[in-house]
């Protein structure tokens, strides 16, 4: 007996414990966030895949870390300093035509979240209103930077000459750069705008841009390498994230919670309450089509016809984002969208109807 014990302890330390070995087998990556804040809108690419295990699920242990742009992010994939980018693929787009060796590979909000803010009681109506003007972004290197740009083009006004950008970041940054009067109105994205309106600064118009109606958003960014040489990997971050935006689509309160408890600093700062959660609910309305499995009409996730990414090249090359066009090919592919989603969407949805949030 006392032989046979001798055995399974001697088996039990050549084995280790299934569950550190099983910890221990995760592959540690590094996902960065092209906004300074990772807000809840954002949630199924940051605190649910960590929290609900859909990354671990895949094999994964991912360190969410956010950045003030697009270009930023791209630039530390592109050096090797991070695994994936998440952000508005103009950045990569501008970048791939100039020698760049990445490509995005699935897009989670499919549509046209920007657009321009015009204060209510500024009085100004339209963009020609805007000449002479101070108009904030988050960043210089944000989406919102080169969609005001292009816009005002239409009208025959340039940046630095019949108006100016400014950084104001986002939050009570951006609410408070508007208050103090350096700035006139925004060039930032929906969310941010329903969280203005809800902080006391009402809108009389914001204006979008009719030839951006196919942008994407939202876009994870990887070397191309890495298709090759890591494509389960790729597979499993965005797999990971299109049963999180299941979950966020199907139950965005408990998406709420859920991110306020990872993210606790994005939190409001007198407390998670009923109400609260539901100003955040009217916040994360404004995507609901946009991050549905069918916002492209073909009932999957995160895939970009190519025809949608066509059109927003010519958008891009039309407001003088892109120098000119070339094979859409070139900045990504859907060759992994089908693997991406299987996965069984019923189990996601009945998880997130019957979630409680401790």
């Amino acid at each position: 007996m006392k032989r046979l014990a001798v055995c399974f302890a001697l088996l039990a330390a050549v084995l280790g414990n299934p569950g550190e070995a099983a910890a221990q087998a995760l592959q540690k990556i590094t996902l960065l966030h092209s906004q300074p804040q990772i807000t809840s809108a954002f949630a199924y690419s940051s605190s649910l895949p960590i929290h609900l295990g859909y990354f671990k699920e895949e094999g994964l242990e991912v360190e969410v870390n956010s950045m003030a742009g697009a270009a930023a992010a791209m630039q530390l994939v592109v050096g090797g300093r991070a695994d994936f980018a998440i952000g508005n693929p103009s950045g990569a787009m501008i970048a791939i035509q100039k020698g760049a060796d990445v490509r995005f590979y699935y897009t989670s909000i499919r549509g046209d979240i920007f657009g321009v803010a015009l204060p209510a009681e500024s009085g100004m109506k339209t963009l020609q209103d805007l000449k002479g003007k101070t108009i904030g972004v988050s960043s210089f290197a944000s989406g919102g930077t080169n969609y005001v740009k292009g816009l005002m083009k239409t009208i025959g006004l340039e940046s630095g000459k019949d108006y100016n950008i400014v950084e104001v970041g986002v939050g009570a940054r951006a609410a408070g750069a508007y208050r103090s009067k350096q700035i006139d109105a925004y060039s930032l994205w929906d969310e941010i705008y329903v969280t203005l309106q809800q902080g006391g600064i009402p809108f009389s118009n914001i204006i979008r841009d009719p030839r951006a109606d196919g942008h994407a958003v939202g876009s994870i960014l990887a070397k191309n390498a890495d298709f090759t040489a890591r494509r389960k990997t790729l597979i499993g971050v965005a797999r990971a994230i299109a049963k999180a935006q299941l979950f966020q689509y199907t139950s965005p309160e408990a998406a709420i919670r859920i991110h306020w408890k990872v993210y606790p600093q994005t939190a409001p700062r007198d407390g998670i309450t009923d109400a609260a959660v539901k100003r955040e609910l009217n916040v994360l309305a404004v995507r609901t089509i946009l991050i549905s499995k069918n916002a492209m009409k073909t009932n999957k996730w995160g895939d970009l016809p190519r025809d949608v990414m066509e059109k927003f090249q010519g958008y891009l090359v039309e407001t003088e984002v892109l120098p000119k066009a070339v094979d859409v090919g070139t900045y990504y592919t859907n060759d992994l969208i089908d693997e991406i989603n299987k996965f069984d969407d019923d189990a996601i949805i009945r998880q997130a109807r019957e979630y409680k949030v401790q």
